[in-house]
């Protein structure tokens, strides 16, 4: 390992690659080194969409750019019927193996197993960046792309943050995103259940955050992709703490959104003329038992109550219960089930065309180290992948 580079990465996940790759591309002359403190490049990248990368999403911002690289880079992809973009093979690991190949051969020195304990400005000019193996690197432009603190078992513990600040940076409030959200509710007897509907999430009694999907519970959480997603909304108290800031939230889960209020008091009047028809009877095609069970519970009606003797309200009830199955979220999930972070480095401080810092010339970040987390089927991928694309073309702009 040399002292001194051009440019220093430090963190080969997705936006790092993309960075070594294009700044050697844009100036193969550059000198640049990749730094990763795991044993292989992408292994967070590798693990991504459950294995089969979702790299990306028709709806994502500057897609163009994103796909123009995957196709210089030999990446096949596909589509699915939601829009989310997958490599061809659906193999994520294929992705970061091409990738880190072509780093190689464009020249790109990459150093593994090798973890950064600091970045400082040198007052002369570049950068300082110090490795736990007591080197000491040269670089007259860094790039930290450390990633968030999300499966840290692939790298990502916040190092980056450490870094940022310690150069002036400010880092909004950390906490999981696109995680499973803890409820004050027991919820024991809907383990294992899932359920198509329509999640939506009321601070204050102000509608903030409304998605259907399938919901899925868990012993003391709910999960699925539109909860992950609702995870990103729940309002963020000082210094990442969130249980303060819950105490005026609530979720309210629709389980028949196809129906009006309307539409299913009539329906539930129709079942009440079927003989010796139960309470259960009424809603048992509507929902799982479990859930039917969980509704008129809350409506306070016994499941084997005749049905024909249920008054109105006791309809409204069990309809309002369909409709708004109503929880309160305490938290979410932790660091070990979050997908990505919410908070980072701020992006009122970056040149978000260069990610380059505003603060300090020669320092940029990308990734998950900034403050950005959009929602499920891509789109964190590719910011990544954008961000990276930015900053290696600036930084090899301009050395």
């Amino acid at each position: 390992m040399d002292k001194k580079y051009d440019i220093v990465i430090v963190g080969a996940g997705p936006a790092g690659l993309t960075a070594a790759i294009t700044s050697k591309r844009v100036n193969p002359n550059a000198k640049v080194a990749l730094l990763e403190k795991k044993d292989v490049p992408g292994k967070k990248l590798s693990a991504s969409g459950n294995g089969r990368g979702n790299l990306s999403n028709k709806n994502c911002d500057s897609l163009d750019d994103v796909l123009h690289f995957f196709s210089e880079m030999g990446i096949a992809v596909r589509m699915d019927e939601e829009g989310r973009i997958y490599p061809y093979s659906e193999e994520a690991k294929a992705v970061s193996d091409t990738l880190t190949k072509r780093a190689k051969r464009l020249g790109v020195e990459l150093f593994t197993e090798c973890e950064v304990s600091n970045v400082e400005a040198d007052p002369k000019g570049g950068f300082h960046i110090f490795i736990l193996s007591k080197q000491e690197l040269h670089a007259e432009k860094v790039l930290i792309a450390t990633g968030g603190k999300s499966f840290a078992n692939y790298g990502s513990s916040g190092d980056g943050f450490g870094f940022a600040r310690n150069l002036g940076h400010k880092i909004t409030p950390l906490v999981p995103a696109l995680t499973a959200i803890e409820v004050a509710e027991s919820l024991k007897e809907l383990k294992g259940v899932r359920v198509k509907g329509e999640a939506s999430l009321f601070n204050g009694g102000q509608l903030i955050f409304k998605e259907a999907g399938e919901i899925q519970f868990k012993e003391d959480s709910l999960s699925g992709i539109c909860v992950m997603n609702m995870s990103s909304a729940l309002p963020v108290g000082e210094k990442g703490r969130s249980r303060d800031s819950l105490a005026t939230c609530r979720i309210a889960l629709n389980f028949v959104p196809e129906f009006s209020s309307a539409d299913l008091i009539g329906f539930l009047k129709s079942k009440q003329e079927a003989a010796e028809a139960t309470a259960f009877d009424m809603i048992e095609t509507m929902v799982k038992k479990p859930l039917a069970l969980a509704v008129l519970k809350m409506a306070g009606i016994q499941a084997d109550a005749q049905a024909k003797d249920l008054t109105l309200t006791q309809l409204l009830a069990i309809a309002n219960h369909l409709r708004g199955f109503s929880l309160i979220p305490t938290g979410r999930k932790g660091w070990k089930e979050a997908q990505v972070t919410k908070g980072g480095v701020s992006l009122d401080e970056l040149d978000l065309e260069t990610m380059e810092s505003k603060l300090m010339n020669g320092l940029y970040f990308a990734g998950e180290v900034t403050d950005y987390d959009g929602p499920c089927g891509g789109f964190n991928l590719n910011n990544a992948w954008l961000q990276g694309l930015r900053a290696g073309k600036d930084m090899a702009s301009h050395v």
